[in-house]
């Protein structure tokens, strides 16, 4: 049993978005890439959140919009309001999620440092799974990227 608040929150924090990364497995099964693709998110997202020093509910927010962010539909916010409702995820987190997938190639409207967060991470991803040649990725580091552990992360991963 954790030992303090802190940890009980994490316990259950890890517990939910593992529900819905589940859930995400079974969306997309049938295709490795798309799941890798939402795993390799998820793991960069949670690093830079912690190293940023979110608050519990952005955290939270951060990592559930990471896993269902890459839903292959014309709209795609019908399918993650509904599977994160199924997941138990309550109307205010659920409505917080899905204004970041629905704008998480928006970079002149973000309001979050979770959103933020979100658009980092999924561009490092991005940069690698698309070959982006490197004048490019500097030059959406300059525009974009706002954390100091995005910038650290995009740095060390393409040595830029």
């Amino acid at each position: 049993m954790p030992d303090n608040i802190d940890e009980l929150a994490v316990k259950q924090r890890t517990l939910t978005v593992n529900r819905v990364a589940l859930r995400m497995k079974q969306y997309h099964h049938g295709d490795p890439d798309k799941v890798q693709h939402f795993v390799r998110v998820y793991t960069l997202a949670k690093s830079i959140g912690e190293l940023e020093h979110l608050s519990d509910e952005e955290q939270l927010d951060l990592e559930l919009a990471a896993v269902v962010h890459n839903i292959d539909e014309d709209d795609p916010i019908p399918v993650v309001r509904d599977l994160l409702r199924d997941c138990g995820i309550n109307d205010a987190v659920n409505m917080r999620v899905c204004h970041m997938v629905e704008n998480d190639e928006n970079y002149d409207h973000i309001s979050t440092l979770d959103h933020q967060i979100l658009i980092e991470a999924k561009l490092i991803v991005d940069f690698k799974e698309h070959n982006t040649p490197e004048k490019e990725m500097i030059r959406m580091a300059e525009d974009v990227f706002l954390t100091n552990t995005g910038k650290l992360f995009l740095k060390r991963a393409f040595r830029l």
